[in-house]
């Protein structure tokens, strides 16, 4: 076990306390419970024992500090994942620049669908993933269709893999490669409606 599973409440005192102590663990664990979803109901008797019984969990799991474990866990998972579907990603500056338009334009491209830029609510402004543009600045045709088929929460990370993967049924093409080279969008739809676990 990693001293972050042990100490989760420690882990926490350090980091806030690197950061200039902006909040106590206990506040930020409560800010932490509000943005990840997690309860802080207790739990009952019956899911106690059942989580016990059947999951593979014990007493320390099930603590007030295990549970704190959980949930610093899932939201550095949430946070990596968030990372690395915007790892390469362009600004909104950049991005009216590689195109030749104005910003303006840009973020109403991506109003309308054309351009994919995930949360943005984001402090640091509309990030647009790299993929949805090709090698020559245009961007890839075809994402107003395409995108809304995607079920509303799928994750960035998941739509930016499923768009770079080459796909048997697109001749061994990406989405991509497929769309920007004038491939019709509609077995690109199909793919995704069939993969809408995503």
């Amino acid at each position: 076990m990693s001293s972050a599973t042990m100490d989760p409440a420690g882990e926490l005192a350090r980091a806030l306390h690197r950061r200039g102590d902006p909040m106590s663990a206990s506040a930020f664990l409560e800010v932490l419970g509000e943005v990840v979803g997690g309860s802080t109901a207790p739990l009952t008797a019956g899911e106690r024992d059942f989580l016990l019984t059947h999951a593979g969990l014990n007493e320390q799991d099930l603590s007030e500090q295990g549970r704190a474990a959980t949930q610093l866990g899932l939201a550095r998972e949430r946070f990596t994942l968030d990372a690395a579907a915007l790892d390469g990603a362009l600004s909104t500056g950049e991005v009216a620049a590689l195109l030749g338009r104005a910003e303006a334009n840009v973020r109403r491209s991506r109003l309308v669908g054309d351009l994919y830029a995930p949360n943005p609510g984001d402090p640091a402004g509309l990030r647009f993933p790299r993929w949805q543009f090709t090698a020559d600045g245009r961007v890839v045709p075809g994402l107003r269709r395409i995108l809304p088929a995607f079920p509303r929460d799928t994750h960035p990370l998941a739509i930016g893999r499923f768009m770079t993967q080459a796909q048997e049924e697109l001749e061994g093409m990406s989405p991509v490669d497929w769309l920007a080279g004038d491939g019709p969008v509609e077995p690109v739809l199909a793919l995704v409606e069939d993969l809408g676990y995503l």
